[in-house]
């Protein structure tokens, strides 16, 4: 079933589509919003907003490009939650390894965090997205960007991280 159709069944009042909606989107949304607030715990409230946005505004698509539907939803909500904590710091999970519940934090998250430290919004969400298992053209479809954008803001992401990784982590 694609996204137009999962909208449309939410938009019906089919709640039991949900699920798989959430299955098919849950990943991007979260690497778009991951991407933008660089905290884990942010990136999950701006996921669960924009899903309670989207279910209660299904009936208000009106079809087209769902995934950069979705992906924008998700992208403002983070933007909004970006904005509300401006303010606060965020703690690393490696200076208190016993608040986050680990002993060690694993290889993947130490180069998330050296991702988020390093690259701009932009190229940290490509290379989240790519990361994850999506094609260039539909990274380029859930940002709402064109597909060399995406292509030069991946490639600027790994130049940047190897120089960071070959510099030391800091």
């Amino acid at each position: 079933m694609t996204l137009d159709e999962h909208l449309k069944e939410l938009a019906a009042g089919n709640d039991s589509e949900f699920g798989s909606f959430y299955a098919a989107t849950k990943s991007a949304m979260y690497h778009i919003a991951l991407g933008i607030l660089r905290d884990r715990a942010l990136a999950e409230d701006a996921m669960q907003n924009a899903y309670l946005k989207i279910v209660g505004n299904a009936d208000k698509y009106r079809g087209g490009n769902a995934a950069a539907w979705v992906g924008r939803i998700a992208r403002n909500e983070a933007l909004n939650l970006k904005k509300k904590y401006a303010r606060e710091h965020s703690v690393d999970e490696r200076e208190n390894l016993a608040l986050f519940g680990t002993a060690q934090p694993d290889e993947y998250g130490l180069l998330t965090d050296v991702a988020r430290r390093t690259l701009p919004e932009g190229e940290l969400e490509v290379l989240l997205l790519t990361a994850d298992g999506y094609k260039r053209r539909e990274i380029a479809a859930l940002l709402g960007i064109p597909l060399p954008t995406v292509t030069w803001r991946y490639h600027r992401a790994l130049a940047k991280m190897r120089a960071a990784l070959e510099g030391g982590i800091e």
